[in-house]
Formats: structure tokens, C-alpha cells, sequence
């Protein structure tokens, strides 16, 4: 192996006077760290006749039992792993000891079941989405990967408009939700009937050049606001109260606001972070993280909050009945 630059000439050559027992050291810890940072697998799964992939993050320390396991479905022309590097939900899952699946969209896009006037021409993939999540939820489950009460949903964008869609049609596979940069279609009003509550956590900033954050209503075929979305969720629960809090732990900006609804049905909750200013990419407290070029046409990411640390802190309150080994993977 032959590393280049400054930092690494520092690191890799000798010192004078011959310290090899120094050279050795750091090399044994580069080793060491470029094994912690391959542990994501890629994995296959056939489901309807269709090869399908997903990568599958699992921290060395956490192979020998049943874990919480993150779904964390990636935006419209993004990639799996694009999406695995720019959330940085794995440094959190080594601290806090969880899993953290990132499914692969057919062409990068999913059946999120928007009108398609409403996804932005993209066309809606082969494939059945819904079978997929939920057949590798179950795999997951019955290899004794992941904790069939702790299995949470997130994701951006066209990934969060999938999120809500199974939030809808498969809820008992889901102990609570998170949603970025996505609201729900107007129809869900009439046609979404979950199983159960499904607690819910919306991150939406005011500048979405992408999905406004003021939804777009066509008269039963646009999306609803971040607001409404997140009141249709409320509702859903059966949620009696609402109160807007305090800033989050970790806001550097002083100016986020949170609402969330409480004294729901299952002990469900729901939150909205209305990010100020926030354009379409998920707020976070790592400056350097990010494609520039693309934040040209999305915005500039906010640092007001860290979405992976707000993510897991709403996640690891809630528990589900959840799925149970050697349920069919259909």
C-alpha cells in the first residue's frame, strides 16, 4: 500500500535516528482503521424473480446478536453508497451501537407512489419496491441481524417520499419513521391506512428549491406542506397536543424551530424541524460533507443541526411488536 501527501509522509516514513517500532505502530493503526471503515457489505436479494442490493453497515463489535437496524433509502439519481457517505449515520451507529441498511433504488429512483406529474419526469421504476424493503426487512430478522422491535425507516427526498409510502401500507415492520427533505401526496389523506402508529420525525428546510417547503396543492394531485405532513402523521396517531419546544441539542443557529405533537395512541410522537433557510440536502454538523457542485443547484447545506445525531436520538425512544423470525419474505 502507498499513500500520498503530506499527511501520510508524515506518517509512513521513518524518523531519523531509525524509530521503526514508531513506523510500525502507525501503519498497524492505518490497517486497523481501513478495517473499521470496509464494514459495509454489499448484498443481494432476489424478490418477485428481480435481483436486488443493498448495502449493509454493522459495526465489527455488534455480528454476534440482534441490533436496532436504520433503513436508510437515498434520494432520487443518487447512489446507495452516495448516500451512505454524505448522511454519516455509520459514525453514530459505531457510537450508539445499531446497524444501518441502504437499499438500492432501481436507476436510482423508487415507486414512491406520487403522481406523476409530481416526479420531476422521472419515470416510475420496474420492480416492486414495497416487496423489497419488506423482504430484506425480513431477512434481516430471521439472520438475526436486526432486532425485530428496533427496525426504524429513513430517508431523503424521493427516498422519503418511499419512507412514507411504506409508513402506509407497511407500518408493522417499522418501530417510527424519519423524513427528510420529503412531504406526503395530497391523495394519502383518503387512501393511507396504516396498521398501526408509526411515530414520525420530518426534517424540512424553507429554501427546497426541490420539494417546497410549503407543499404544492393541485387540487388532490400536489404534495402537502412539511406542516400538513407532519399533522397528517399526527393524525394518524390520534395525537391530542402539539407544542413548540425548545432549540435541539445540538443547533448552532439558535433560530430552528420544532414542533412536536404528543399524547398520541402507542406512546407515538411526532416532530418537525423547520430548518431556516435550508435548502434540499440534510442539515449537518460536519461543514466538509457534501458535493459542492451539486449544493450549486440544492443549496448550501445547514450546519444547524446534525440530521444523523436528531435522527437516532428520536429512533431510540420507540419499540415495535415488529416482524418475527421465519415470517414468509414476501
Amino acid at each position: 500500500m502507498q499513500l500520498t501527501g503530506a499527511g501520510s509522509r508524515g506518517l509512513l516514513t521513518a524518523p531519523a535516528g531509525g524509530n521503526v517500532w514508531f513506523f510500525l505502530l502507525a501503519a498497524l493503526v492505518l490497517v486497523a482503521t481501513a478495517g473499521r471503515a470496509a464494514a459495509t457489505e454489499v448484498r443481494q436479494i432476489v424478490v418477485s424473480g428481480e435481483q436486488r442490493s443493498y448495502r449493509l453497515y454493522v459495526p465489527p463489535d455488534l455480528r454476534t446478536k440482534p441490533v436496532p437496524v436504520v433503513i436508510a433509502l437515498h434520494g432520487a439519481v443518487q447512489s446507495a453508497a452516495e448516500f451512505e457517505r454524505d448522511l454519516g449515520l455509520n459514525r453514530i451507529a459505531r457510537r450508539e451501537k445499531f446497524a444501518v441498511a441502504y437499499p438500492e433504488g432501481i436507476n436510482r429512483v423508487w415507486d414512491d407512489a406520487r403522481p406523476p406529474m409530481m416526479r420531476l419526469g422521472y419515470v416510475v421504476p420496474p420492480g416492486d419496491d414495497v416487496a423489497f424493503i419488506t423482504a430484506m426487512v425480513r431477512r434481516l430478522v430471521n439472520e438475526g441481524i436486526a432486532d425485530p422491535k428496533r427496525v426504524y425507516m429513513a430517508g431523503l427526498s424521493m427516498g422519503g417520499f418511499m419512507a412514507a409510502r411504506l409508513a402506509c401500507e407497511r407500518a408493522e415492520l417499522f418501530a417510527a419513521v424519519a423524513m427528510m427533505a420529503a412531504t406526503v401526496p395530497e391523495q394519502y389523506r383518503q387512501t393511507c391506512n396504516p396498521r398501526r402508529p408509526l411515530p414520525a420525525m420530518l426534517i424540512h428546510g424553507t429554501f427546497d428549491p426541490i420539494i417546497p417547503y410549503f407543499g404544492v396543492p393541485m387540487g388532490g394531485s400536489g404534495i402537502l406542506s412539511a406542516a400538513d405532513t407532519a399533522q397528517f402523521f399526527a393524525d394518524l396517531s390520534g395525537c391530542m397536543a402539539y407544542a413548540d419546544s425548545a432549540r435541539p441539542s445540538l443547533d448552532r443557529s439558535g433560530n430552528v424551530e420544532i414542533r412536536r405533537w404528543s399524547i398520541c395512541r402507542n406512546n407515538a410522537s411526532v416532530m418537525l424541524y423547520k430548518i431556516p433557510g435550508g435548502g434540499h440536502l440534510p442539515p449537518s454538523a460536519e461543514a466538509g460533507r457534501g458535493d459542492t457542485f451539486v449544493s450549486m443547484f440544492l443549496l448550501e447545506r445547514s450546519h444547524a443541526i446534525d440530521t444523523a445525531e436528531e435522527m437516532w436520538g428520536f429512533f431510540s425512544q420507540f419499540r415495535a411488536a415488529g416482524v418475527q423470525r421465519g415470517t414468509s419474505a414476501q
